[in-house]
């Protein structure tokens, strides 16, 4: 009598597993049913991002186009998690000169830290990737950028997040990149 207890308690235990499994799994398919993907030209680039993804503003002045997280966008606009493409016209120096000169006077500012940096190819496209963090205030952020040099201009994909974002949000960043087209 006790044993049959016992294995009447596992099957009861092990369907509730499933049950609980069966749920989340249908819970996590339901959240991403309303996500399609967007898609992005501006300034002879065009992007696919997901659609919990949107149009923000960028602090920078080379910005061509910034997306951003929705729900992370402040009231001026601003993501706290987001994707910034840049264009610059490569001066005076080669595009690998130029580019590691900016990481150069980066470096001095202790507010950086540099955490890797090297060469990369993404679908069959040459170029630099630097990872690095920053604090601003008690803001710490992770940034991922990768650089291209196209017709005399340097291109800069560079992804941003609070450390604690960084990871989860990544694969939009990915995925960005294996579908950016450079006109």
């Amino acid at each position: 009598m006790k044993n049959n207890v016992i294995k009447g308690s596992i099957v009861i235990l092990i369907l509730l597993l499933f049950l609980i499994s069966v749920a989340a799994v249908s819970s996590a398919d339901e959240e991403n049913k309303d996500v399609t993907i967007m898609t992005l030209s501006k300034g002879g680039i065009t992007i696919q991002y997901p659609s919990d993804w949107g149009n923000s503003q960028s602090t920078s002045n080379y910005s061509v186009m910034a997306i951003s997280k929705i729900d992370s966008v402040d009231a001026l606009g601003v993501g706290q998690i987001n994707i910034n493409i840049e264009k610059k016209p490569i001066e005076g120096d080669d595009f690998e000169t130029f580019v590691n000169s900016s990481y150069d006077k980066m470096q001095r500012d202790t507010s950086f830290k540099l955490v890797s940096s090297g060469r990369v190819s993404i679908d069959g496209k040459e170029g630099l990737e630097y990872v690095y963090t920053s604090t601003k205030g008690t803001a710490e952020k992770e940034h991922k950028a990768i650089w291209f040099e196209k017709g005399g201009q340097a291109y800069a994909i560079m992804y941003s997040a609070p450390i604690s974002d960084f990871e989860k949000n990544l694969y939009v960043f990915d995925f960005l990149l294996s579908n950016i087209q450079i006109n």
